[in-house]
């Protein structure tokens, strides 16, 4: 995986990428929302969250909504 666009992404970098925090993505792995994630399970630990950046991108591009249409809901 020499690509570094394609180097799995932690919780704490996900604010620079998406200019939400980091509490919404921890809090939306609790609830159910938010962009697909990896828990690599540790014996020691609860286990690492990842992302991969395609999957943060296509969770973006499907909060995406056309003002118009919206002013109709």
């Amino acid at each position: 995986m020499s690509d570094r666009s394609n180097r799995l992404l932690t919780t704490k970098q996900l604010p620079d990428i998406t200019g939400l925090s980091r509490s919404f993505f921890e809090k939306g792995r609790i609830y159910g929302y938010g962009p697909p994630f990896i828990r690599v399970k540790s014996s020691k630990r609860a286990g690492k969250i990842l992302y991969r950046p395609a999957d943060v991108e296509l969770w973006l591009a499907s909060q995406e909504f056309d003002p118009e249409e919206a002013r109709h809901d």
